[in-house]
């Protein structure tokens, strides 16, 4: 809604000697098109053929820990500074999130946070990939160089700021979903905020009432890097109501020229994930009739494999008995109806089945059906890797690993709301907060679309699994937020695809009775818009002038539609459509663990071609191994995200495609 940053900045251009890096080292380790010429920084430098690095703790310890995994990735980082950007001079400092990922290969990716006398610089978070023995493989994600001297004591007072931004924040405000627009009335805030508690350090974080907001409103200091220049800001989050919206607002605490008394919001947007989207429909009303179906449903009702590793008894019970009653609130998720309430049931009789048998058409039916989805996208994605450690939605996390505290509380209200499907997913430790209401016009209901809620979930585990768990804030640049969209729209249908005949390319037909879906186009191999056409407007996509690869949900159809080609290339490899949808779906979120937080479509293309690569001598042969990338590489191309393909940065602006496959002796 606001942003005063300069993605159009090349640091290249405007600051002589800031491509002097490249001469050296990291010329030999990546091309120029790994470059962030918002930053002046390698994306990516990968360790064969960077400068010699010679750990300080050498000895691989048995069953190492994270902490191991956490040191060499801090201590690697630092001894490379200078390949990846820094200049002698400019300090290069890392935080390391506790939590080290794990792949289902045993890879292992560290996230770090570039920090500043104290204080975090915003976005500016790369990933370490590690390999089980400790060998760093590379480094991926953004960093940037930041003056050593840039101010640490704001002049602009945090209630200032935050009376500031509250105002922009309190505003009227429309709500554009694939369902229509709501209006959010304006809201009081001349009633002010009152500080609840503060915290020692740099960053000053301290949390403020909320006022008219839905929940206290945390604060606290952060660089803001811009691109000529980088400055310190307050950083605040305000939720409206029931978090269909939730912003982020950056305002100016000092530098030059700042009015202490009336300060600039630098940055403002909203973080909510809006998306178009017992006895139970298992997909939506029109794909099967109503069915009666175990909580949880049996294993072969999930079309991923249990790995080796997960809880003894999994999947875990849906529902725990309550004096004498059931609910649908269990451990992973919490689901609600228009009164904030579960739908209770009473417990069968002796060893009887006891049934959330709600009446057709009722409230309760879409308590029941959110709760159904919700928890199956829990446990389809425990087997994928989302577990406990790395930030699931869990209640009770039984293996004692992550935060807990923190499954999904999914409202099924019976009325249109506004937003009409939306989702807030916050931190590890944090609930997640799931609304669905009727769409205007066809009075169907998005909770009882798999479709809708699926896709919602989706957007839960890449916050989460994209970035690290200090935030799940991991996927706010316009290229980071489109994938978003489309790993969401790719799941929902890859997931029902899995067990059909014929292969379902539209989304969302159902809730808006409309056999076109909710998207452009369907998502088949013909679909329209690539990687080149990114950040081109309405009239300018050649061939297609009813296009707009200006808006978040557009060009996450393009990322969808590669990874639909994706799944089909690997099926086709390897001969099996079970084989290449498992495969397929384990890259993508063995992936997800590797990108670095707001990436563009080529780090995470690059992550998941990682991901396959370490499959090779496990799940796939060397000779499968050498199929199913040589389709990859062509899925990518067929969307303009070959091997010469070329972000300058991860906003719509200078996407380059590309169709080349890569040179013969090339690693991914």
């Amino acid at each position: 809604m606001i942003d005063k940053r300069d993605m159009t900045y090349d640091r290249f251009e405007e600051v002589a000697g800031s491509d002097g890096f490249l001469a050296d080292t990291a010329r030999e380790v990546v091309d120029s098109d790994k470059v962030n010429r918002f930053t002046g920084h390698l994306g990516e430098l990968r360790a064969d053929g960077a400068p010699a690095f010679e750990s300080r703790h050498s000895a691989v310890p048995e069953d190492a820990p994270d902490s191991f995994y956490i040191n060499r990735a801090k201590e690697y980082v630092e001894s490379v500074s200078g390949a990846i950007g820094f200049a002698a001079d400019e300090p290069a400092e890392f935080q390391a999130d506790p939590s080290v990922t794990a792949t289902s290969t045993g890879m292992r990716s560290v996230s770090l946070q570039q920090m500043l006398n104290g204080i975090e610089v915003w976005g500016m978070s790369p990933k370490v990939w590690l390999l089980d023995d400790g060998t760093v493989e590379r480094v991926v994600g953004d960093t940037a160089s930041l003056s050593a001297d840039l101010p640490v004591t704001p002049v602009v007072s945090p209630e200032t700021a935050l009376a500031v931004a509250a105002a922009k924040a309190a505003e009227a405000v429309t709500l554009e979903t694939p369902f229509g627009t709501d209006e959010l009335p304006a809201l009081d805030v001349s009633q002010g905020f009152r500080r609840l508690s503060a915290q020692p350090g740099n960053n000053q974080p301290m949390t403020f009432s909320n006022g008219p907001f839905e929940e206290a409103v945390p604060a606290r200091l952060v660089y803001l890097y811009m691109g000529k220049e980088a400055r310190l800001a307050w950083f605040f989050t305000f939720s409206r109501k029931n978090l269909v919206v939730q912003y982020h607002a950056f305002v100016e605490a000092a530098g030059q020229g700042v009015d202490a008394e009336a300060p600039e919001i630098l940055y403002f947007y909203d973080a909510t994930n809006h998306v178009v989207a017992g006895t139970v429909f298992k997909h939506n009303p029109n794909e099967g009739a109503l069915v009666q179906v175990t909580f949880p449903p049996p294993l072969a009702d999930y079309p991923t494999l249990v790995p080796a590793g997960l809880p003894e008894g999994f999947p875990g019970a849906w529902t725990s008995p309550t004096n004498g009653s059931v609910a649908t609130e269990g451990n992973n998720v919490r689901a609600l109806g228009g009164n904030r309430l579960p739908f209770e049931v009473q417990v069968g009789p002796g060893d009887g089945i006891t049934v959330f048998n709600p009446l057709a058409n009722s409230p309760e039916q879409l308590v029941t059906s959110i709760f159904y989805f919700c928890n199956y996208m829990h446990d389809f994605f425990m087997m994928l890797g989302f577990t406990e450690e790395f930030g699931n939605f869990q209640k009770v996390n039984v293996t004692g690993r992550g935060k807990g505290a923190d499954p999904v509380n999914a409202f099924a209200i019976p009325v249109e709301i506004d937003g009409t499907a939306t989702m807030g997913t916050r931190a590890d430790g944090l609930a997640a907060e799931m609304n669905m209401g009727l769409v205007e016009g066809t009075n169907r209901h998005t909770a009882l679309d798999a479709d809708v809620v699926f896709h919602e979930f989706c957007h839960g585990v890449s916050n989460r699994l994209v970035g690290g768990l200090a935030d799940a804030n991991g996927l706010r640049e316009q290229q980071s937020g489109s994938m978003g969209e489309g790993w969401g729209d790719f799941f929902a249908l890859s997931i029902v695809n899995f067990s059909r005949a014929q292969e379902r390319t539209v989304l969302g037909n159902w809730v808006v009775n409309d056999p076109g879906g909710i998207r452009n186009r369907p998502y088949d191999s013909q679909y329209p818009g690539t990687f080149a056409h990114i950040g081109l407007g309405r009239g300018q996509v050649p061939g297609n002038p009813d296009l707009n690869y200006r808006e978040v949900h557009n060009v996450g159809e393009i990322w969808c539609a590669t990874l639909m080609e994706l799944i089909r290339k690997t099926s086709a490899a390897l001969d099996s459509k079970e084989r290449g949808y498992r495969v397929t779906w384990q890259a993508v979120v063995d992936g997800m663990k590797l990108t670095p937080r707001n990436p563009s479509f080529l780090g995470a293309r690059d992550a998941i071609l990682r991901a396959l690569r370490a499959m090779e001598g496990g799940s796939l042969t060397s000779a499968e191994y050498a199929a199913v990338r040589t389709g990859a590489w062509e899925a990518f191309a067929r969307f303009a995200m070959g091997f010469d393909a070329v972000a300058t940065n991860a906003s719509f602006n200078g996407c380059q495609g590309g169709v080349a496959m890569p040179p013969p002796g090339s690693q991914d």
